[in-house]
Formats: structure tokens, C-alpha cells, sequence
């Protein structure tokens, strides 16, 4: 039985193209959002090769047996997303392209994840928004190191910089993380252009609404009412 879900995206006041994706796949319970990189058309490019080739490799495979072989395959999907990704950058001439990936699977009460790059995923409880996924920037580094404090991240002026990204090298070295989903939770991905604007009591407001698709738009709706500087993009599901 697939589980219901909302997408909401949006260029924002700044860009002129959106170069972030996301796509779901609910018969599968499969989710992926991306935010490419490299200026217009190649970021568009490389986020959307990306999903493309996760779904290919996915729905190729041979259902997983437990939450390992779940893990194994969304990372050799990630892998793979990486590979398609350098090899079209380097079919067309678009030096520079990139993107960050984050692809989950839901296996009972169990939500499933590979990811690179700082889209997120969250789980959303009533009370409470738990982020799973790490950032892979370089301001995340500092705050694990200790040299920045958490609450100063969103304004240091390094937070853009990604220290790993889908078709930025031959080799990608991919998270894959698992988490139980509480009964009445709802799941969270999310480009960089909402969840670096909205605070995390806003987004934890707005992502609780009834209505998903409500809460999805209301989301990227608050990123442009923060100054809107980047595409913001969130899917938002039940599971």
C-alpha cells in the first residue's frame, strides 16, 4: 500500500531556472529529492539524470530481504546516480556539474536512506523535527570540530560549500542510515533553499499542518517570505 505524500517546489525570488528535483515513487516507497549545481541547464541536468538513474537501478533490483540489503541497494543506486552523473557532464561539455542526493525507502516502520551532499531528511513529530541525515559541508565540519557553534551554521559564509557531491569525482562515498518512523510522524526531505532560511519551529509549525499539500507549500512559501535566495524544494510524506 503506498503512502500518501506531497511535493511543493519553487525557483524563488532570486534564480531565474530551478535546478532542484524530487520524485516519488509511492508504489515502490521510494522518495529521492536533489539540488543540482553548475549554473543553468547543467544543474537541471545532473539533479534529474540523478533521480532517473535511482529509479532505473531500484526497479531493476531484486527486493531486499532486511534494512542491510535495503542499505546496500540505495547506495548502489547513489553510486550509480554518480557515474551517470559524470558521464553525461562529460557527454555534453558541462564542466561543474553536481548535485546532492537523498534517496529513501520505507520497509515497514523502518525509513531507509543513502545520501550526499546537505538535502536533508527529517522526521517530523508532533512535538519534535529529528534530523537524519548529515550535512556533508564544510560548516558542518567546523561545527563537529567544535570551531563554530550550531546556531551561528546558517549564517557562516562557508555553509554552501559542499564537501562531497554527486558527479563532483569518479568516487562518491555514500551515507546510508536507517531510522524507526514513530506511529503519527511524517517524513521530511528538503533542499538547502528552505531548511537554510526557515527556522527549525517554523518548519516544525508548518510541516505538522493537517493537509500535506498545505503543509509542502506552506514550506517553500515561508523560504521566499525569508528572502527566497535559492530554489526551495520539499516532499512530505506519511508513512
Amino acid at each position: 500500500m503506498s503512502c500518501p505524500w506531497a511535493l511543493a517546489t519553487d525557483t524563488g525570488l532570486v534564480r531565474d531556472n530551478n535546478e532542484d528535483a524530487a520524485n516519488a515513487w509511492p508504489d515502490m516507497h521510494l522518495f529521492a529529492i536533489a539540488d543540482g549545481m553548475g549554473g543553468h541547464v547543467a544543474g537541471e541536468v545532473a539533479s534529474h539524470v540523478a533521480l532517473q538513474t535511482v529509479f532505473d537501478v531500484v526497479d531493476s533490483a531484486r527486493r531486499p530481504r532486511n534494512i542491510a540489503e535495503e542499505r546496500s541497494l540505495l547506495s548502489s543506486a547513489v553510486s550509480a546516480a554518480n557515474d551517470a552523473v559524470v558521464r553525461e557532464g562529460e557527454v555534453r561539455g558541462l564542466e561543474g556539474m553536481g548535485t546532492t542526493l537523498t534517496l529513501i525507502r520505507i520497509r515497514n516502520r523502518t525509513v531507509v536512506a543513502a545520501h550526499v551532499g546537505d538535502t536533508r531528511l527529517y522526521v517530523v513529530e508532533r512535538d519534535k523535527l529529528d534530523q537524519i541525515t548529515k550535512d556533508h559541508t564544510m560548516v558542518a565540519m567546523l561545527v563537529n570540530a567544535g570551531a563554530v557553534h550550531p546556531k551561528d551554521a546558517h549564517v557562516h559564509p562557508d555553509r554552501h560549500l559542499l564537501t562531497r557531491a554527486i558527479g563532483s569525482e569518479a568516487d562518491v562515498r555514500v551515507d546510508a542510515v536507517h531510522a524507526r518512523i514513530p506511529r503519527g510522524s511524517r517524513l521530511l526531505l528538503s533542499t538547502d533553499g528552505m531548511h537554510d532560511l526557515v527556522p527549525e519551529d517554523e518548519i516544525l509549525d508548518l510541516a505538522t499542518r493537517p493537509s500535506l499539500d498545505a503543509a509542502a507549500r506552506a514550506l517553500v512559501e515561508a523560504a521566499n517570505r525569508h528572502g527566497g535566495p535559492d530554489n526551495s524544494t520539499v516532499l512530505l510524506l506519511e508513512p
